[in-house]
């Protein structure tokens, strides 16, 4: 598998930032050639011009003779895997398994940057060097950066530079080779997890442990950066400002990078747990249109789509290979109107053939769910025990009420 560390340029001069500008430019440039020749042979022929074709067709191109060989096959590449997903998602439309409207590639702005991909580096007394072409290293200099000390630049598979926020500053991604460290596990032991905003992740165990990922503080984060945001802009209004400002790039910045690190944290707790008590198989509530589709108020709205659950999925994904777990996403309609503790049935909702169910308990406030016989449980809770029970994973059918009615709430720091 592979892993990822992020970290932020610093200590650049200026001429190695306006060099790692340029190359950034460049980037971009090439793209733009490379997206406008592929989009021209399917308005032509309606087929997909491959990596291969498209290359001979750039190869000759200012842009391209200006990149290193290595960064300029790369970002050709990616334009490849651009229009792969273009006619994925035309697949996943035939198949009715996708709703949105498709559409074709769109072009870099005229004044962007793109992220330059380095398949390989040679590290020396804990730096490397950028590669460029020798016309660019004559005319701009050489730009070396520092190598992380935790890694070891023999499992590098490439580094990414990203230009961030119209080149105002730089991040740098390692991507390493890493082996997977399985660890042991019960068979047939299961965590189910619902997502939410307050209670950010809801996890029920066939262990009979429950447990609550608080999400206050996220959303506080949200919250903060709204309202920081919405009085830049009113001062950007009255000044007649259409950029973004400098502040606006580091409130979008520190928001980012907390909102990044509040993830991780979330994510790497889950697993702990799964570690601790050798949960074999973790099940993730997920409804397909999830974001889009939400009608929740506008206030509510907002903070829902916010969270990028979308990341923390893919964190959690990642983990589980790490460490050998199996990962599983689970559709999670009426698992929160359906009483876990009365065993109601779990319908999959159906936009074509919309219904109307009954079920034995019903939510009575704000995080408690009432049963038929009048025990009151944790709403989240029940919705995460039903999301393991419509997983069809063993385990699910027999929690008790103590389970699903005080999980302890973690706050994650």
């Amino acid at each position: 598998m592979y892993l990822t560390q992020k970290n932020q340029l610093r200590n650049l001069g200026k001429v190695e930032f306006l060099a790692l500008k340029e190359l950034c430019r460049l980037s971009k440039n090439l793209y733009n050639v490379g997206l406008y020749n592929v989009r021209q042979y399917f308005f032509e022929e309606r087929k997909h011009l491959r990596y291969e074709s498209a290359y001979h067709l750039c190869k000759e191109n200012e842009n391209y003779q200006a990149l290193n060989t290595d960064i300029a096959q790369q970002t050709l590449k990616v334009v490849d895997r651009t229009f792969n997903g273009f006619f994925g998602l035309i697949k996943a439309v035939r198949s009715g398994t996708y709703q949105q409207k498709v559409k074709l590639p769109h072009y870099l702005p005229k004044d962007g940057y793109f992220v330059l991909i380095i398949p390989r580096i040679k590290v020396k007394d804990g730096k490397f060097k950028v590669p460029m072409s020798p016309a660019f290293k004559k005319q701009f200099g050489e730009v070396v950066i520092n190598f992380p000390e935790r890694l070891n630049s023999d499992t590098i598979k490439e580094v990414r530079i990203h230009p961030k926020y119209d080149a105002r500053f730089f991040e740098v991604e390692y991507i390493s080779r890493s082996d997977n460290e399985p660890v042991e596990t019960i068979p047939d032991s299961s965590l189910a997890i619902d997502f939410g905003l307050d209670n950010l992740a809801t996890c029920v165990d066939t262990n009979g442990a429950s447990f609550i990922v608080d999400g206050r503080k996220l959303k506080s984060i949200n919250q903060w950066f709204n309202k920081e945001n919405a009085r830049l802009q009113s001062i950007k209004d009255r000044q007649k400002i259409q950029r973004l400002t400098e502040r606006q790039a580091r409130l979008y910045v520190n928001r980012s990078n907390k909102v990044r690190d509040y993830l991780n944290k979330a994510a790497r707790l889950i697993i702990d747990h799964c570690i601790n008590a050798k949960i074999e198989c973790l099940i993730v509530g997920f409804n397909l249109g999830m974001k889009q589709d939400i009608n929740l108020g506008s206030r509510t709205n907002q903070n829902f789509v916010q969270i990028p659950f979308f990341s923390l999925r893919n964190k959690l994904k990642s983990l589980c290979e790490r460490y050998g777990l199996q990962y599983k996403e689970q559709e999670e309609s009426y698992t929160s109107k359906s009483s876990y503790l009365d065993g109601d049935n779990l319908p999959i909702y159906n936009a074509d053939k919309p219904a109307t169910y009954q079920f034995s308990g019903k939510r009575v406030k704000r995080g408690l769910y009432r049963s038929k016989e009048g025990h009151l449980i944790n709403a989240d809770a029940n919705g995460a025990a039903n999301i393991g029970k419509k997983s069809k994973q063993n385990g699910f059918t027999g929690l008790s009420r103590g389970c699903l009615a005080q999980p302890l709430r973690i706050k994650v720091y």
